[in-house]
């Protein structure tokens, strides 16, 4: 009996392991051209039993797996504002900092770098805005009372005592600060920045923003580990667990953030023979972006792509995503070669859906990307017979 796993890594995605199997799951058994059922389902893998159609060229079973990692995703500490604030800043120092981030913006997808920019910029005047309106709010610029007591001095000059003197430093840098914010902002801009800013996603972009330059730098957040090594590991675990049964075809599905997890780990799979029977799909990729930030990311997407997985890599990417910009740039030649299939969807979705990420995750919902993932193509029609699957090509190896 022909069996496939098919193995999902998901994107930045902050919920419970298997919610977006589930997801996709429950999309494929209602694929109109596709006909499965769940046979069983727990937190390992949910089975699906395939019907025969004279339109799809399936495996009597599918075997669904999730390589999750939203455990690894830090969880959003009850911050300061001034840690926040410096927080705001090192971003905006990484991303502007960055002349690639800039020609990614002009030339391939202005929505991500931009976003990645945009936030930790709105994050940061969010935070002088209600710094402004607080110190306005306490009266610290020297309109009225003052807020710190005052010790009275001698008349030789000297304080009093040392908490006065403290007390009157601080209280004089307090004015300062707050005479620089209010020029800054003025206060009734800093009371509307102030209220309107949360409204928008701006702390979740920022934390998204935050992660990747964690990821993308390798930071070893538990002291030892590098974070894009203990990423790495939950698929490379999966798909040596799915590699060690008989399935005769493997698939890799990287969603989002998780294409680049999917191309790092083919990029390094320590068996190229093991690669005959893999196809990789990735979808709402921003690897051409990343690539960009990141002399790593370029390099490894350049050796995955370039190991040729044995049934192809396909590369799907919707242009009302805002944020996707595709695995590879449309004009690599990677892409020209046929080393790697773009597929571009139209995905529904309003203004603002595009901006919540709700279009990013309508690819699970899409009937032709569903085919895509098995290899039936992108609508129903003619058949297509397992022999006429792309043959795997002759590795280095061989």
């Amino acid at each position: 009996m022909a069996r496939w796993a098919l193995i999902l890594v998901p994107g930045y995605y902050r919920k419970p392991k298997n919610t977006l199997r589930d997801l996709l799951v429950s999309n494929l058994t209602m694929a109109e051209s596709m006909r499965m059922s769940v046979t069983s389902s727990d937190a390992d893998m949910a089975s699906l039993a395939v019907s025969a159609s004279d339109d799809t060229a399936l495996p009597e079973t599918i075997d669904v797996i999730e390589a999750g990692w939203a455990d690894l995703i830090p969880v959003p500490a009850e911050e300061k504002p001034i840690g926040r604030l410096l927080q705001g800043l090192s971003l905006l120092l990484y991303w502007i900092g960055s002349p690639g981030m800039w020609r990614a913006i002009f030339k391939y997808s202005f929505w991500i770098a931009a976003g990645y920019i945009f936030s930790a910029l709105l994050l940061v005047l969010w935070l002088l805005s209600l710094l402004t309106v607080a110190v306005q709010t306490l009266d610290v610029a020297g309109i009225g009372t003052p807020v710190l007591p005052v010790t009275p001095i001698t008349d030789a000059g000297a304080p009093a005592n040392d908490t006065a003197e403290g007390s009157a430093l601080l209280q004089e840098m307090l004015r300062d600060a707050a005479g620089w914010l209010t020029a800054l902002i003025p206060q009734k801009y800093a009371a509307a920045l102030a209220v309107i800013i949360p409204l928008l996603p701006v702390m979740i972009v920022a934390d998204l923003a935050a992660f990747t330059r964690d990821y993308l730098s390798d930071l070893a957040t538990d002291g030892i580990t590098g974070l894009r090594a203990r990423l790495r590991m939950r698929l490379q675990t999966a798909f040596g667990a799915a590699l060690s049964k008989d399935y005769d075809h493997v698939i890799i599905v990287g969603h989002s953030f998780g294409s680049l997890i999917a191309a790092d780990t083919v990029a390094g799979w320590y068996r190229a023979e093991d690669l005959a029977r893999v196809r990789v799909v990735t979808l709402g990729s921003p690897g051409s972006v990343l690539s960009y930030r990141s002399q790593w990311v370029a390099t490894e997407i350049a050796n995955a792509v370039e190991r040729r997985p044995g049934f192809g890599w396909t590369d799907i990417h919707a242009e009302r995503d805002f944020w996707s910009a595709g695995l590879l740039p449309a004009d690599s030649n990677r892409i020209a070669e046929g080393d790697v299939v773009r597929m571009v969807v139209d995905l529904p979705g309003t203004l603002v859906e595009r901006f919540n990420g709700v279009v990013h995750l309508a690819y699970f919902r899409d009937e032709a990307v569903l085919r895509a993932l098995l290899g039936q193509g992108s609508a129903a029609g003619v058949p297509v017979p397992v022999a006429a699957l792309p043959v795997p090509h002759l590795l280095a190896s061989e």
